[in-house]
């Protein structure tokens, strides 16, 4: 009794360690993937607000051209470059223009305040001081005037052809379109995720706050840490809240004063801690009940009659305990013949309990187990046999059930029961765990390698612009600047030799326009806005037979998308997109492009004559090009499928809505009054 009494102290100090360990290391999870999400967040911050700031400067540098500063700001050239610029952006509420006196005169909204002064504001005064130290500037948020809906500012400096201060140039940015993007989080147990200032402004958040929007929320010393932080350097923190503590990681977002917040109450981190911790402690109190039943077993030795029925109700509730467990649990004799089988091992070995007591182990496993390991698990078999060791031995191993395998954790023990040996086998099967550890890895592979592909492919976009307008562009003028120099050397000489020089000179003229023009088309086509997918289409193809050889048939109907609607801008590109593919990998003499509406979807399918391929093990290992076409559907709420056999062609084909997600988002906004004031 005192050997038991012992035992069953180490057996609950053991458990009692091991919840100790499962909590620290469940917060130390929870405490990485909130590291881990404020790092990917920040990082997507950083993308649209990109977005922003591209708008924002791209605006400018136009009205900064030769060709736009006759316009005053107030114009309406101005005005349609900023609706434009405002299109098709789903975090831009709208687009304003401040003049130098504080007056806001011109916005991509048609019902907008009009002379509305706002040199007070802190988006005017940071750039009318002149102490700006960024070149974009974000506000706090604060409740527009005209709808009443939180709102925060992005602005930029206008300067006329001397530097000297014109006005602003400011962007609405739309605080719904960043909880929405929260709220599509799928981490259950992340308690906060909150958009901040660099002054610890809270900008938006999930869950939303409305009492909190506006207000100094980051503590004073995480602003001072974050200030001396670079871009992807975590400060954690842990908060004491009358819910518990909370554990927050705070991230800078690069290139922009803005902070990413991610947080997680302890007691929601702790949910599958409690779930695991409940089993042990119930095993527990089951050892405690056992160490109580022995205790009277032994009070009752001299009364053989109480003795006995003490030992068979104790034999009981160990049934009832192990047909209560989920695991498949088999207690067989030294002469290996099945003595207990319950409801977790019939479901395993898909054979009822009556079927396997009394028949050798031997035979159980030798149906579902390959030659090697069988030969291996019957050794250790064996070896327990010999030995009684209150230490179990874990292998893990394949069971074939219904032809296929299962992999399975085995625990077995030996102990001597009555003066004979008993082994137990507790098998615990590991395919729902593995299932989920693959789909989880997949899963995070290709986002990793979408990201990285994404952040690749922008840089080469831009190298390929700078080399293109340096090699290109550069020579030419050169050339112009040789041939003007000349030129001007020999004016005094024959008319002839005179009007050939200006003939070469317009040719060189020529030749940079068309490679603007080229180049500027290529980036995005200006036909696809002013014209449409079907006219951009036709001229792609047109341009791409030409440039390739590749003879393609289009087919498209009368009506069509928007015009520069994402949907227009999607199909488009998933047109360029897979010509490009059909050249680079498909070997195909012709193909084929049709656009059809069928039941509120476009349908684009794209057929080649090409060598073809398997295209579920190209999924697998998908390049930048299927990822990008598959999320550029899925971002639109529509399908991307590929038919594919090798030898037999492939057909990519996309569905995608006409009532477009992000059409609809705009004209909400432009219907609930303008945000901008």
């Amino acid at each position: 009794m005192l050997l038991t009494v012992l035992v069953v102290l180490g057996i609950i100090l053991g458990a009692g360690a091991l919840i100790v360990d499962l909590r620290r290391q469940e917060l130390a999870a929870a405490r990485s993937q909130i590291a881990g999400l404020s790092r990917l967040l920040a990082e997507q911050t950083t993308r649209t607000f990109d977005g922003v700031a591209l708008n924002l400067y791209g605006a400018r540098d136009q009205l900064a051209e030769e060709i736009w500063r006759p316009f005053a700001l107030d114009s309406s050239a101005v005005n349609m470059l900023l609706r434009a610029k405002a299109s098709g952006r789903p975090q831009i509420k709208s687009l304003f223009v401040v003049d130098q006196d504080g007056r806001v005169v011109n916005s991509s909204r048609p019902d907008f305040p009009r002379h509305l002064v706002v040199r007070e504001r802190g988006f005017f005064r940071h750039f009318a001081d002149g102490d700006a130290d960024h070149d974009i500037f974000i506000s706090a948020p604060e409740k527009a005037r005209v709808d009443g809906q939180w709102t925060y500012y992005a602005a930029i400096r206008l300067g006329d052809a001397k530097g000297a201060f014109r006005g602003l140039l400011v962007a609405a940015v739309n605080i719904e379109h960043f909880e929405s993007f929260y709220q599509w989080i799928g981490f259950d147990f992340i308690g906060r995720i909150q958009l901040l200032n660099e002054d610890g402004y809270l900008l938006a958040g999930r869950p939303h706050d409305d009492n909190a929007i506006g207000k100094q929320i980051m503590p004073a010393v995480v602003r001072l840490r974050l200030r001396d932080e670079p871009p992807g350097q975590l400060v954690e923190t842990e908060e004491q809240t009358p819910g518990g503590p909370l554990f927050a990681a705070y991230c800078n977002v690069s290139g922009y004063p803005l902070a990413i917040s991610v947080a997680v109450r302890e007691d929601d981190a702790l949910l599958t801690w409690q779930r695991l911790a409940r089993p042990i402690v119930i095993g527990g109190g089951s050892v405690l009940l056992i160490l109580a039943v022995a205790l009277i077993l032994v009070r009752n030795l001299l009364h053989r009659a109480a003795l006995r029925a003490a030992i068979e109700e104790s034999d009981d509730q160990l049934r009832h305990v192990m047909q209560s467990v989920q695991n498949a649990i088999v207690v067989f004799d030294a002469e290996r013949r099945v003595i207990t089988f319950n409801q977790g091992a019939e479901q395993l070995f898909g054979i009822p309990a009556t079927a396997a007591v009394d028949r050798r182990i031997d035979e159980l496993l030798a149906a579902r187990l390959d030659i090697p390991q069988y030969q291996t698990l019957r050794r250790h078999i064996e070896e327990s046999a010999r030995a009684a060791s209150p230490q179990p031995r874990i292998e893990l191993i394949e069971l074939l059930r219904d032809g296929e395998p299962r992999p399975v954790e085995l625990s077995l023990w030996s102990t001597i029961v009555r003066g004979k040996m008993l082994l137990t086998a507790v098998f615990r099967s590991l395919a729902d765990q593995r299932r989920a550890e693959r789909e989880l890895l997949e899963s995070n592979r290709q986002l990793h390698k979408l990201s990285a592909a994404l952040e690749n492919a922008r840089e080469e976009e831009r190298t390929r612009i700078s080399r293109e307008m340096h090699d290109e562009l550069g020579q030419l003028l050169t050339g112009i600047r040789m041939e003007i120099s000349w030129l001007d050397r020999h004016l005094g000489g024959e008319p002839e030799a005179l009007s050939g020089k200006i003939d070469a000179i317009k040719g060189l003229i020529d030749q940079t326009i068309a490679a603007t023009r080229r180049i500027s088309s290529e980036l995005r086509p200006l036909i696809l806005d002013h014209l449409g997918f079907a006219a951009a289409a036709a001229w792609y193809v047109d341009q791409f037979t030409n440039h390739t050889g590749l003879q393609v048939t289009l087919d498209l109907p009368e009506d069509e998308p928007p015009q520069g609607s994402p949907v227009a801008t999607a199909l488009f590109r998933l047109l360029q997109e897979s010509l490009t593919n059909i050249v680079r990998h498909a070997k195909a003499s012709q193909a084929s492009v049709r656009l059809f509406r069928d039941d509120g979807y476009w349908r684009l399918a794209i057929e080649d004559d090409g060598q073809g391929f398997d295209p579920v093990g190209k999924w697998r290992r998908a390049g930048i090009g299927l990822l990008g076409m598959r999320e550029r559907v899925e971002m639109l709420r529509g399908n991307l499928s590929i038919v594919s056999a090798p030898g037999q062609g492939t057909l990519i084909e996309a569905s995608v809505p006409d009532d477009d997600p992000m059409e609809e988002r705009d004209v909400q906004e432009q219907d609930s009054g303008f945000a901008g004031g």
